[in-house]
């Protein structure tokens, strides 16, 4: 410590960076005093839209229809392709009885991006693998995702894919 101080630049550089520390400390304390620290708007979803889709691949490998359902909003669409379909809810559009026969057992998440996003809606690009029991991957595919914000909650509204991806409803 004694070699830093004998030079009075990195001396003054020092006491530069350690005032301007105190200084951000400070700034933090004040604004968490006030409940400013966590600049987020009133209005915007607690839980954002690629962790929307998250949720949704989370729900889907765990076959809960239910869930599904509350992610998504109703009516719900699928464009897979050249095939075009409108479903009441998402759980009409799946069957996890036939994914499962046809050796569907998990998917995962290849890559996520945030392709859009205003305070209204969002897109979302998926690309995803699906795997067999026995952890092989028995298809990889891409699909991006409308999301729409209902009462501050992403809700996912359909699904674009350039390729026919079966839902086990096919």
């Amino acid at each position: 410590m004694l070699t830093l101080l004998n030079n009075p630049l990195r001396c003054l550089a020092v006491i530069i960076f350690s005032l301007s520390m105190i200084s951000v400390s400070q700034a933090q304390s004040d604004r968490a005093q006030d409940g400013s620290i966590l600049d987020v708007d009133a209005g915007s979803p607690v839980v954002t839209p690629t962790e929307t889709i998250s949720l949704y691949v989370d729900s889907f490998n765990s076959a809960d229809v239910t869930a599904l359902n509350e992610i998504t909003a109703s009516p719900f669409f699928w464009l897979k392709g050249e095939d075009r379909h409108v479903y009441d809810k998402f759980g009409d559009s799946v069957d996890f009885q036939v994914l499962q026969h046809n050796g569907w057992s998990y998917s995962k998440i290849n890559s996520l991006e945030l392709i859009y996003e205003d305070s209204e809606t969002s897109m979302v690009h998926m690309n995803f693998s699906r795997y067999g029991a026995d952890d092989q991957v028995i298809l990889t595919a891409s699909a991006n995702y409308l999301l729409m914000n209902y009462d501050n909650n992403w809700k996912i509204k359909g699904g674009f894919s350039p390729t026919k991806i079966s839902s086990g409803k096919d």
